[in-house]
C-alpha cells in the first residue's frame, strides 16, 4: 500500500485526484501504481529500442501503453505530453520524436522512483538538537566522482541561498565528515572504490542522521531498495535541471535568505 501523504508531495500527479482517494480507491491505485513500477523498466527498454531501429509504429503503440497507465495514476500532465506526442508521431520529423523520448523517459523515470519511495515511510523528522549540531542547516555535502557533475551542482546552487561543499570521493567525504555535520547529503551511486550505498551506510555509522539524497541514472526497483537500507531519504535521476535539483532539496532543508 502506498503512503497518500508521500504520494500528495509528488509534483507530476494531480493532487485533488489524489487527495479524494478513499481506502478502497487507495487499494485499486496501489495495485496499478505498484504494476507501474513493475513494467516501466521494460516498457522504458522497448521504447529505447524502438527509437532506435526508427520503429515508429511500435513506439507509437508503446507510448499509447505508457500514457494510459500515467492516465490511471492521475499523471495527467506527463499522459497528455505523452498521448499528444503519439497523436503527431507519423508526421513528426525523427530528431523530435527522439528529443522527446529522451526527456519523457526520464521524467517517467524521476515518477518511478518518487512512487518506489511512496511505498516507504517517511523518515522522522530530526530533533532539534540535531538540527543544532549541523554547522548550518542549509549545508551540502555532495559527492561524486566526476569532476563536471560536481561543478555543475556547484553552479547550480550558487545564489540560492545553499551552501555546498563538493568532493571527489567516499574517502574524501568520510574525512571531511571527521570535523563537519551537513545539514543534507547528495550522493552518486556508481562510483569506484566505495559505491554510494557503502558511503551512506558508513554515514549513518558515524552517527550522521542529516538526509541522504542519492544521484543516480538508475530507477530500477532494485536501487532503489539498495538505498532505503542503506539509508536515503530520496533519489535525483540524472540528469537534472537547477529547477529540480532545487525543489528535491527543497523536501528536506530550507535555504539561508540573501540580502539583496
Amino acid at each position: 500500500m502506498f503512503d497518500k501523504e508521500r504520494l500528495l508531495k509528488i509534483s507530476q500527479l494531480d493532487e485533488t485526484k489524489t487527495r479524494q482517494l478513499n481506502e478502497s480507491q487507495m487499494n485499486a491505485y496501489s495495485a496499478v501504481a505498484g504494476s507501474m513500477i513493475d513494467n516501466f523498466p521494460v516498457l522504458a527498454d522497448k521504447a529505447k529500442t524502438a527509437l532506435e531501429t526508427k520503429d515508429i509504429e511500435g513506439l507509437t503503440k508503446l507510448l499509447t501503453q505508457i500514457g494510459a497507465i500515467l492516465q490511471q495514476i492521475h499523471a495527467d500532465e506527463l499522459a497528455a505530453q505523452c498521448l499528444n506526442e503519439v497523436s503527431t508521431m507519423s508526421t513528426a520529423q525523427y530528431d523530435d520524436i527522439q528529443a522527446f523520448i529522451v526527456d519523457f523517459l526520464k521524467n517517467v523515470s524521476a515518477l518511478s522512483i518518487d512512487l518506489q519511495m511512496a511505498k516507504f515511510e517517511a523518515p522522522p523528522p530530526k530533533p532539534a538538537a540535531e538540527v543544532a549540531k549541523t554547522e548550518a542547516t542549509n549545508t551540502i555535502l555532495a559527492v561524486d566522482d566526476r569532476y563536471f557533475f560536481l561543478t555543475a551542482i556547484k553552479n547550480m546552487l550558487q545564489g540560492t541561498g545553499y551552501k555546498a561543499t563538493c568532493v571527489n570521493s567516499g574517502e574524501a567525504a568520510l574525512k571531511y565528515l571527521e570535523t563537519h555535520r551537513p545539514a543534507l547529503f547528495l550522493l552518486d551511486i556508481e562510483m569506484p572504490f566505495m559505491d554510494g550505498y557503502e558511503l551512506a551506510r558508513r554515514i549513518r555509522k558515524s552517527g550522521q542522521t542529516a538526509p541522504i539524497v542519492f544521484l543516480t541514472g538508475n530507477a530500477d526497483k532494485n536501487s532503489v531498495v539498495l538505498a532505503l537500507q542503506a539509508g536515503a531519504a530520496d533519489f535525483i535521476v540524472k540528469p537534472i535541471t537547477k529547477e529540480q535539483l532545487l525543489e528535491r532539496i527543497g523536501r528536506y532543508i530550507e535555504p539561508e535568505m540573501i540580502d539583496d
